[in-house]
């Protein structure tokens, strides 16, 4: 699934390791002046979004399933982006999604599946369940090189009947090795339209794009302060950052009716508490 940069965060991270396996939980509640998707702008104003996950570790091998519910709760007035609708709040969109990872070396594959299921009002502007859909993806990073490069392959089988092509990476340029740790990362997304475009021989297709080729450039600055480390059980961080978007289709300049942007920009910042795993060292 795509990065949604919060400006407000609250995550609980919690795993038990047994002997040949490792099992995680992750629950997050994010608060953000705007929901993007593969550089679609969804909603326009401030929403909250609810996530959790479950996840089993044996060896190289990690299954992970989870939902992501999406609530508005600014009334917008007619056209704004909405998904619930024109003076709705609550519920515009679930997600349910699954993944199966293998790393190989210094290579992690990734195979998955998205159902995104629309809560909103088609009558009033929004998103209903006449646009639900599904996403089958795969993936690969080098999750252990410096700069964490990742391609992911997104096909929709269900409404768009196309494919969407995400480049990113991840850099960290800070790690500042003594309390409080801080570190501070620069990542990097472009977006690539193989699929998703309208369709004349088949117009009962939705179209996530307006043509072929580049969707939108991303650059994303973020800074990480672990403000208590517990020994043993994790740690409490507060995150912040900025991010950038250049929009390169229509369908990403589109910011409502008679609105476009060729340049977007948002700040964020965020608590995150994280426990087990990997966070129980002080590394």
């Amino acid at each position: 699934m795509d990065t949604r940069i919060p400006w407000c965060l609250c995550g609980v991270l919690c795993g038990a390791a047994p002997l040949r396996a490792q099992v995680t939980a992750r629950s997050d509640i994010v608060a953000a002046p705007r929901y993007v998707w593969h550089g679609l702008s969804r909603s326009g104003g401030p929403l909250i979004q609810f996530s959790s996950a479950l996840g089993v570790r044996h060896r190289q091998v990690s299954v992970e399933a989870g939902a992501v519910l999406h609530f508005e709760w600014d009334h917008v007035s007619p056209g704004e982006l909405s998904e619930t609708g024109v003076g709705k709040t609550g519920l515009g969109e679930v997600d349910l999604w699954g993944q199966l990872a293998l790393d190989a070396g210094p290579v992690r594959l990734q195979a998955g599946a998205t159902r995104y299921a629309f809560q909103g009002s088609t009558a009033a502007g929004g998103l209903g369940p006449d646009r639900n859909t599904t996403e089958f993806h795969v993936a690969v990073s080098a999750f252990r090189a410096y700069s964490n490069p990742t391609a992911a392959l997104w096909w929709d089988v269900g409404k768009v009947h196309g494919g969407y092509l995400s480049l990113s990476g991840k850099t960290p340029v800070l790690a500042w090795p003594l309390q409080p740790f801080v570190f501070v990362y620069v990542d990097a997304e472009v977006g690539l339209n193989v699929g998703q475009a309208a369709d004349p021989p088949h117009p009962e297709d939705h179209a996530n794009f307006s043509q072929r080729g580049l969707t939108h450039a991303a650059l994303g600055l973020t800074l990480s302060t672990r403000v208590k480390q517990m020994p043993g059980l994790g740690f409490l961080a507060v995150t912040g950052g900025a991010r950038s978007q250049l929009n390169l289709d229509e369908a990403t300049r589109f910011d409502g009716i008679g609105r476009r942007d060729d340049i977007r920009l948002w700040f964020w910042g965020g608590i995150s508490v994280a426990l087990g795993g990997a966070a129980r060292t002080l590394r």
